[in-house]
């Protein structure tokens, strides 16, 4: 219970997203003078010996206050005709005029965060021999005890009038059970009118003591099947036409039924083609898949080597017109020197290099012919001790043979007429020295 009090005037704070009670209580409604009764998670228990007010608590809290009527078989849990609502105000002749309330607080979380609440209470005053007391109901979100209070500084219970001012803008005050049944429909269950009223029987019905002994079987069954929303007629005509087709329904089940064992013969037989189907195209397409990465490895290179030569042509150009530039500095320069004296200078000095070279050549000529000479000369010298060795060789021969020749025409006695021999042996000898 702790858990569920407010920090600032120790009243219960809601932990739920819906609606659920916080607090109950009765002020001069039989034997209680002010009384509250702290809900725990929505829920009271009340426990005591006979006599001590249990039922009553229950009889002017629930469902009592979410009906508004007084009927005694509405109220009461046993149904006694005997225990109007005027004796839980007169206590049998106690007292002349009373006036009592009942109320209840219920609470929730918002959907941002926030507590919401709502006060519901039921006034009542009743006088000495007027029959069932008045009413008035109502419904606000002040708190009693902290916006709202059901007695002046006096403690005496508000009348109507003085009610109406309490509440001021911040509620609803009704004097019709009906109307007040409808607000709280409207601000707690929105089940309409209908249903709101068969959710009151079942709590009238439910909340009988002793029920499983003196058990209604049929009236529980109906005042339940009340408590359930109304069948609308599309609802029913929907069933009706659900129904008149159902054979045709079940004729077309066993069709596809049949049709289901067909398609699962097909299916067996072909999932095995569709599986080779699919590994052959499932082949073709890792080929293509394997050419696709080695085109795309290829094209990574290929822009790799195109974004290397774009960047080596960028420098190729940044040279070139670096040395364009260098040229031009040059062929300036070049075109300085040529009309300086330097130049003229230079240029003569050109034409008496290329003369020496052209004489250097004509030595060079001259040298190759003199070296030819030379080899000629010693060619000839050679011939020469050649030709010699042979006229040398031919007059030894040629005086051997004279010799011989001689010496037998000396044996003959023709010695005279041959002496002409000798005389060309002398000339020939002769010739070889002057030549």
């Amino acid at each position: 219970r702790d858990e569920t009090m407010s920090s600032a005037g120790s009243l219960p704070i809601p932990s739920k997203t819906r609606w659920q009670p916080l607090r109950g209580g009765l002020l001069n409604l039989y034997l209680y003078d002010d009384e509250q009764f702290v809900y725990e998670q929505g829920r009271l228990l009340l426990r005591g010996n006979n006599g001590t007010g249990k039922s009553r608590v229950l009889a002017l809290q629930l469902p009592f206050l979410f009906d508004g009527e007084v009927h005694p078989y509405r109220v009461e849990p046993d149904g006694d005709s005997a225990k109007r609502m005027e004796w839980h105000l007169l206590m049998g002749g106690k007292y002349p005029d009373r006036t009592g309330y009942t109320w209840m607080e219920l609470g929730r979380i918002t959907e941002d965060g926030a507590a919401q609440y709502r006060t519901i209470g039921i006034g009542m005053q009743a006088v000495q021999g007027r029959g069932s007391p008045t009413r008035w109901y109502f419904v606000t979100p002040k708190r009693i005890g902290r916006d709202l209070r059901l007695m002046s500084d006096t403690r005496v219970p508000l009348t109507k009038a003085r009610l109406v001012e309490a509440l001021g803008d911040e509620g609803e005050l009704f004097t019709r059970a009906q109307d007040y049944r409808e607000a709280l429909d409207r601000t707690f269950f929105h089940l309409g009118r209908q249903r709101y009223a068969a959710l009151l029987e079942v709590l009238i019905q439910l909340r009988k003591p002793q029920l499983s002994r003196q058990l209604d079987e049929k009236q529980l069954s109906d005042a339940l099947s009340n408590a359930l929303p109304p069948l609308s007629e599309e609802v029913i005509s929907d069933v009706a036409e659900a129904f008149r087709s159902l054979e045709n329904d079940r004729s077309e089940l066993e069709t596809f039924a049949h049709m289901s064992d067909a398609v699962g013969k097909f299916m067996k037989s072909y999932r095995r083609y569709a599986r080779i189907a699919a590994r052959r195209h499932a082949d073709r397409l890792r080929s293509a898949h394997g050419r696709y990465e080695q085109t795309m490895r290829d094209k990574r290179s290929s822009e790799k080597q195109l974004e290397d030569a774009i960047r080596e042509h960028g420098q190729a150009a940044e040279k070139l017109a670096h040395l364009e530039r260098c040229a031009d500095d040059a062929a300036t320069e070049v075109r300085a020197l040529e009309s300086s004296d330097t130049m003229r200078d230079a240029a003569r000095l050109d034409l008496a290099r290329q003369e020496a070279k052209k004489l250097e050549s004509m030595y060079a000529e001259a040298q190759e012919r003199a070296r030819r000479a030379g080899r000629d000369l010693e060619r000839a010298g050679d011939e020469r001790k050649s030709a010699e060795a042979r006229v040398a060789a031919s007059k030894d021969k040629l005086t051997g043979k004279a010799a011989d020749f001689l010496e037998q025409t000396r044996r003959v006695g023709l010695e005279p007429e041959w002496a002409p021999i000798d005389e060309a042996t002398a000339l020939l000898v002769d010739d070889k020295e002057e030549s």
